[in-house]
């Protein structure tokens, strides 16, 4: 309610909200500003430091340092010349590291350094948006070497960060704004507002592939198998704990020993190491699951730049996008630059001769069979035999492809060769005979194997006799070729770590070479390591290398390392089983899986519906915010009615009226009445709400919001006499008399 005094001033009170000044608004940042421009740039940075360059750090010091004494008022902000010649130190230094390339890596150290040199000339509110954004943008490029659930925790901090130094920055010496607004309070709050929107989109926008699906030059190549192996490059790998893929099994299991995950055969050797088998990139037709496969199981692969996908033996997999090799090893039609899902049915081996390599490391897969004469006969029959031939044959026209199995090149460990023409020719015998010799000499496992160099097989047979996988794997195969034996050496993964929650992780550390020796009908699995160290095919490469304490001796700081310490091993593992949720549930949402979802809940097949309720469902929460954001701003009862003074105010002065300075809203009324006959029942009106708001017996809210509604119909009249007055060409009469004035 208004008393008399405030119905006197009202006219200049009201005037003085309906005309907005232009307000002297400073640029200066304050301290919070300054602080949270910072943290966020420094937190956009996190996921770029594991490649970022030694003098990047220096540089981050000395720009930080230069700041805070600017802040301090020691120092001056850098001239014209100063930051050219940081930038070009900073450009030159990107160079020499990218090796003068352009590549993912050199990009991102350059994004950083100007990020990172931005931060010298922060002075005012333009400055501080556009770090916001490089903050942003770095965080955003920083998903390009990592996609982890932790990767995603930590964007979402520094989001919050680059939101509450946006806030604080826009709201900073502002009219209007309280000068304490709790910017991380409202960052927050715009965060949790966002959420039904991220859901949507993430749901049913059209899954395009994402940046890092694309082959980007990186100068940093993805751990994993390589096409080609020599001694030393599976140990090496061996000292990695990145992840290579999970498996989840659907029922039954397989035993330890029989994880042999097979990824490509090597059938070539040029004197130093074994080459891919061109037979892997012949494609024939998938055979289809039979009752004979006994696992079925789904595998989340990490991304590896190639081909190659894992599998155990006589794998077959109805996933689109999942070719099936002549080797009878499975790869992707196109490279995998991001985690690919996929399902797989195997069936898995039987043991045979175990008797020879103490129980374990002997198995053959498929039964008898009768060999191809070309791969095209492979026509996805539902047979059994179309499943069980062999990649090779005993025809004529495979005798080429069974020769490749057989070659050795020339001049190249005679010694060898040599003792492999007093083996036995017989694929068992030879087995036992290669098998008890290395059982029965000081032969050691160990990742930490000398360097052979040339005739680096003769070496290993019969000098250094200290070797990992890869070395045994090569001795047998290159023996039984010398021998008579046709052979190859498979590159993949043994073993895997099971958790409690059902899944199988398999790392690179778990990197194993083994051998496959014809037998005239099949191919036959033969691990020569499983001699030398039975525990690494029962229990991993950890158990088999304790006594050397060489496991992860690069990775000191890897959890993996301190297994045996009980707490440290329980987070791991539950670290890790959130990770495998994170991609099975979140980074693996394919376009398979919108499909599936979208007929699920919604009935639809076709991805152009989706779109529509996509769209419809985004205008819909743009009205929501909309109405939302309205109640939320909306003015308050008492503030109503002052409104409503001023928007009449500011109609009578367009319409002509005089509105001197001091005028009480009784006079102006009157004036208006006079001024508009037409307006002179609804002025009375307006006149008798206001004496019962202005003199009734105590606050009275209903009063005051019939007299705003009453003030707000007669602006509208007003402006509705107005412009038909003047379509017709006539004024209102200006003749005025005090005794209007109330």
């Amino acid at each position: 309610m208004m008393n008399t005094a405030s119905s006197s001033s009202a006219p200049n009170v009201l005037t003085s909200v309906a005309t907005k000044g232009q307000a002297q608004v400073s640029t200066h940042l304050p301290r919070q500003t300054l602080l949270l421009l910072v943290g966020a740039l420094l937190s956009s940075l996190v996921l770029h430091l594991n490649y970022l360059p030694v003098w990047f750090y220096a540089a981050a010091v000395f720009v930080l340092g230069w700041r805070a004494l600017v802040y301090f008022g020691y120092l001056s902000f850098p001239g014209r010349v100063a930051k050219t010649i940081t930038v070009l130190i900073a450009s030159y230094g990107v160079y020499v590291t990218a090796g003068g390339q352009i590549t993912l890596e050199g990009s991102g150290a350059f994004l950083a350094s100007a990020g990172l040199l931005k931060l010298l000339e922060i002075a005012n509110r333009r400055d501080a948006v556009f770090v916001v954004f490089m903050a942003l943008f770095l965080q955003a490029s920083g998903f390009l070497f990592d996609q982890s659930i932790f990767a995603a925790a930590q964007g979402i901090f520094t989001m919050l960060l680059a939101m509450a130094a946006m806030i604080s920055a826009q709201s900073a010496n502002r009219s209007g704004i309280h000068p304490e607004l709790p910017v991380f309070a409202t960052a927050g709050r715009l965060m949790l507002f966002s959420i039904p929107f991220m859901l949507i989109v993430y749901f049913l926008f059209p899954r395009l592939g994402p940046l890092w699906s694309v082959a980007l030059n990186s100068d940093s190549s993805m751990t994993g198998l390589s096409t080609r192996m020599q001694p030393g490059d599976i140990s090496s790998l061996s000292q990695s704990s990145e992840v290579a893929f999970r498996v989840t099994f659907d029922d039954e299991k397989p035993a330890q020993r029989d994880l042999y995950w097979r990824v490509m055969t090597l059938d070539f050797h040029d004197g130093s190491g074994w080459a891919q088998s061109k037979l892997d990139e012949t494609a024939v037709i998938m055979p289809q699951k039979t009752d004979a496969h006994r696992y079925e199981y789904e595998i989340i692969q990490e991304a590896t730049g190639q081909q190659f996908l894992f599998s155990l033996s006589e794998s077959v997999s109805e996933t689109q996008g999942v070719e099936f090799a002549m080797t009878r090893v499975l790869y992707s039609d196109r490279p995998i630059y991001e985690r690919k899902r996929y399902r797989v049915a195997s069936i898995g081996t039987d043991q045979v001769v175990s008797s020879l390599i103490t129980g374990t490391g002997i198995t053959t897969f498929g039964k008898t069979s009768s060999g191809i004469e070309d791969p095209t006969v492979l026509k996805g029959s539902v047979e059994t035999d179309a499943l069980d031939t062999s990649d090779i044959g005993r025809t004529d026209k495979n005798s080429s492809v069974l020769s490749t199995y057989s070659k050795l090149p020339n001049d190249s460990n005679a010694q060898t060769i040599a003792w492999a023409k007093t083996l036995p020719k017989n694929t068992a015998e030879f087995i036992q005979a290669f098998t008890q010799y290395i059982s029965q000499q000081a032969f050691y496992y160990t990742l930490k194997p000398p360097k052979y160099g040339d005739n680096d097989i003769d070496k290993f047979l019969f000098e250094g006799r200290r070797g990992f996988c890869e070395h045994y794997a090569s001795a047998m195969a290159f023996a039984a070729r010398a021998a008579g034996i046709p052979s190859r050496v498979v590159a993949g993964y043994q073993g895997g770590e099971w958790h409690t929650e059902g899944h199988l992780t398999v790392r690179q550390y778990d990197a194993h070479a083994w051998v496959e020796l014809w037998t005239g009908q099949v191919w036959q699995r033969v691990d020569p390591t499983a001699a030398v160290a039975p525990s690494r095919i029962e229990y991993g490469l950890e158990r088999a290398v304790e006594n050397e304490g060489s496991f992860l001796s690069q990775e000191l700081l890897s959890p993996h390392r301190y297994r045996s310490i009980n707490w440290i091993n329980n987070l791991r593992l539950k670290m890790d089983n959130i990770n495998y949720l994170w991609s099975r549930w979140v980074l693996s949402y394919d376009e398979k899986k919108q499909s599936d979802f979208l007929s699920r809940w919604f009935g639809l097949d076709d991805l152009l519906d989706g779109l529509y309720i996509l769209a419809s469902t985004i205008a819909g929460l743009f009205v929501f915010g909309t109405v939302w954001q309205w109640w939320l701003q909306r003015p308050a009862k008492e503030r109503r009615l002052i409104l409503a003074w001023a928007g009449l105010i500011q109609q009578a002065e367009k319409a002509g009226v005089s509105v001197d300075s001091g005028l009480p809203p009784l006079s102006l009324l009157s004036r208006l009445a006079e001024y508009y006959p037409e307006l002179s029942d609804d002025c009375a009106e307006a006149q008798r709400l206001f004496i019962t708001a202005q003199y009734g017996e105590g606050p009275d809210l209903h009063a005051d919001a019939l007299l705003a509604r009453q003030l707000k119909g007669v602006g509208r009249r007003l402006r509705g006499l107005d412009r038909k007055m003047r379509r017709d060409g006539r004024r209102p009469s200006t003749k005025t008399s005090a005794s209007s004035d109330v």
